[in-house]
């Protein structure tokens, strides 16, 4: 047990052992007495943690009935003691755990490698005159074309897009004769003035589905109240929704430039899987 006693003349640090007590003495016209009397204000009464206590030697000899002693460092808070015992195991561990990461990850990315095939539909310039802009890293990319007075720009977006259905009991069901899940994005068409068209669109490839056409205002105060866009595209006459669709094609965005889209966000999303792995098994391995 460590006990701490203070007077006008200094500081006196005592530890209770079988042998005849031991002190050390701390003299009064030095700055470090501030220093012990500061800590022992704060909870700290281990002697090892006293800077002006000085530290016995380790010969163990006999002074004047007395025995020196080496302190264990040990740390005293709110009565709780706990003495510091140098380990390495949690480091081993540590070290362990890191590895066995490091070793999945890279049987990870030795199966995204061997088992990545790139399409041939994205192999070249993107159909209907469009031109592709993406960039590594990014969860979007962007097809953007001319059409007379208007730009057309097509929005992708890799985390905008929807699941696999379930089925009643919970399991993810996706119909056979499909290649994939239909691919959600976003067209938007400008001319001059301060409107812009835009159209909300889904497509797998045969066909192509309008979800909303809205007139948005490139000045539209956020903090206003919201503009009105249009109604539901559903709720359109049939007639008016054949003649959108119709639009949008004379523009090339038809199934076929779904279907591009379609493989392309897949294999962006492969690529992008591939390259954060990397990443990850960099930083855990250095």
């Amino acid at each position: 047990m460590s006990i701490l006693s203070s007077s006008g003349y200094g500081i006196r640090c005592f530890e209770a052992v079988d042998y005849p007590i031991m002190a050390c003495n701390v003299v009064r016209n030095t700055s470090r007495v501030t220093n012990c009397k500061i800590m022992a204000s704060r909870g700290f009464t281990s002697p090892s943690l006293l800077p002006a206590c000085s530290v016995p030697s380790t010969s163990g000899r006999r002074i004047a009935g007395h025995v020196e002693r080496t302190y264990v460092p040990f740390l005293s808070y709110n009565g709780l003691t706990s003495r510091i015992v140098p380990s390495a195991t949690g480091k081993r561990n540590a070290s362990s755990v890191s590895n066995s990461l490091l070793a999945v990850l890279k049987d990870e990315i030795k199966y995204e490698r061997e088992s990545y095939r790139r399409s041939d539909l994205i192999i070249g310039d993107p159909p209907n005159d469009f031109e592709l802009q993406d960039a590594r890293g990014t969860t979007w990319f962007v097809l953007a074309k001319e059409f007379g007075n208007e730009e057309i720009i097509v929005r992708i977006d890799l985390d905008a897009q929807p699941e696999l259905e379930e089925d009643e009991e919970g399991e993810e069901y996706e119909d056979e004769d499909e290649e994939g899940l239909p691919v959600e994005f976003q067209v938007t068409i400008t001319k001059e003035g301060d409107d812009t068209l835009v159209f909300d669109c889904e497509s797998d490839g045969e066909y192509l589905t309008v979800s909303r056409v809205s007139l948005e205002s490139i000045y539209e105060d956020n903090d206003g109240p919201p503009s009105y866009r249009g109604p539901a595209f559903q709720d359109l006459d049939d007639t008016l929704q054949q003649a959108f669709v119709d639009f949008l094609e004379e523009r090339g965005v038809n199934a076929y430039l779904g279907e591009y889209i379609r493989v392309y966000l897949e294999d962006k999303a492969t690529l992008e899987y591939q390259q954060w792995l990397n990443r990850v098994r960099d930083f855990i391995g250095r």
